[in-house]
């Protein structure tokens, strides 16, 4: 990781010395001023996202609206797919639901998972030590042949246990992951496997997971957060077989390499990163179904919204601790050369570079009240600007058009939202750095 962190810099001082020498230049002779800062002064500024974030923004708010339309157009379309599927019929799927407290939703998941019309499936549900009525309301489905429900006394306190747990018990040579509080729309199970099917080389397939509940200003933030994550990101990682994580929510593996690698561990509070970096690393292809589409519930609550949070960016440092061979590995190919250091960068070094950008840019500019808010408003437009292009680009590819009316909260995610966030991943990087124990 040391060495990363010495091609990161080396990276980053050529940059800052190339883009400040060609504003100067270009300023020169186009003499362009914004809110009274001349473009020499705005690149001085901002010239740590321009370095960072711009690029990466830009080459997928362009490439990836590009590719979707070449791909509808000269692609092989979702017709040839399903016929291909016919073709090779419906091996069995294995559906497995760990639950753990979700007496309120596991119903509707179960009701979902039954109304989806893939013909040879199993829903097995485990109860995880429950203190709630999960068990009560899921052994009712106990009377259709394809429900098994299992319980657990005592919590194991990790996913992946209650995911092995099921397993015990699955016979599908496909496994499917649905969380126990998520929807799926009718006909996605088979959307979802069909890359297993057409692919011999493909061994892991990730859902297009969306956010169902969107009763509060919290609920709608994170369904904006989801649409640019997964019609950006995940796409762009599946076009550059890079994808970072099968989403527990929903995901499709091969049952024998799952049970190849000792199927899910233990050892992370993120058990899908975890399989998913695995599966990586046996050179597995990876893919993402945009149109495999789940519904899930997520934090009503600042409290229980910081929490997952803070789990989930823990297990990814936990995760990468864990999978430090895989970096700069020729033997990882592109995955391991630019697609797990590009994440490590982005999510945990430049959080940090970041940091020491803003308290440079205090610490040189308080000069006036006024300056303040003329630089403060100059940062905050710099990044509306990127956060639009994001959210159009991700709307413009989205299945679900209506995914535009959360648009409008850009200025809340650019100003509150993500850096709160980075706040929280911070702490929790610390936290992974002093060790501290984690639970599900």
């Amino acid at each position: 990781m040391t060495d990363y962190l010495k091609l990161s810099l080396l990276f980053l001082f050529p940059a800052f010395f190339i883009i400040y020498f060609f504003s100067t230049i270009f300023n020169s002779f186009l003499n362009f001023s914004f809110l009274g800062f001349s473009l020499q002064e705005i690149v001085g500024v901002l010239i740590v996202p321009l370095i960072i974030e711009v690029p990466q923004t830009l080459v997928k708010g362009i490439f990836l609206p590009i590719h979707a339309l070449l791909y509808k157009k000269f692609g092989r379309n979702a017709e040839e797919q399903s016929l291909a599927a016919e073709v090779k019929g419906y091996p069995k799927v294995s559906i497995i639901v760990p639950a753990h407290n979700e007496g309120e939703y596991i119903q509707s998941t179960l009701e979902s998972l039954l109304e989806d019309t893939y013909p040879n499936k199993e829903i097995i549900v485990v109860d995880d030590g429950s203190t709630d009525d999960t068990y009560l309301k899921a052994v009712q489905y106990t009377n259709r042949p394809e429900v098994m429900v299992l319980r657990r006394e005592r919590a194991s306190g990790r996913k992946a246990k209650a995911l092995n747990y099921g397993l015990l018990f699955a016979s599908g040579e496909i496994l499917v992951a649905v969380d126990g509080d998520t929807i799926i729309e009718r006909g996605s199970i088979r959307r979802i496997v069909e890359p297993l099917l057409t692919n011999p080389e493909v061994v892991g397939v990730a859902g297009n997971v969306r956010v169902l509940n969107k009763g509060n200003i919290l609920t709608r933030l994170q369904a904006y957060e989801y649409v640019v994550s997964m019609e950006m990101g995940r796409r762009w990682q599946g076009i550059v077989s890079g994808i970072l994580v099968i989403p527990g929510a929903f995901g499709a593996f091969r049952r024998e390499i799952v049970e190849s690698l000792g199927r899910m561990h233990a050892d992370t509070v993120t058990e899908d990163f975890d399989l998913t970096l695995m599966l990586q690393k046996v050179k597995g292809k990876l893919v993402f179904a945009p149109s495999a589409i789940a519904w899930t519930h997520v934090p009503e609550t600042w409290g229980s919204w910081i929490r997952q949070r803070f789990r989930w960016a823990s297990g990814q440092a936990q995760v990468y601790r864990k999978h430090l061979n895989i970096f700069f590995r020729r033997r990882f190919g592109i995955f391991g050369s630019i697609v797990a250091p590009n994440n490590v960068f982005m999510d945990m070094v430049a959080l940090f570079i970041r940091l020491a950008w803003l308290a440079t840019i205090s610490l040189v500019h308080f000069t006036s009240a006024s300056y303040i808010i003329r630089l403060s408003a100059l940062i905050l437009s710099f990044y509306l600007m990127l956060e639009s292009c994001s959210i159009i680009s991700a709307t413009l590819l989205s299945p679900r058009k209506e995914d535009i009316k959360n648009a409008f909260l850009a200025p809340v995610m650019v100003v509150f939202y993500r850096p709160f966030h980075s706040i929280i991943r911070l702490a929790a990087y610390l936290s992974v750095a002093m060790r501290k124990k984690l639970h599900w």
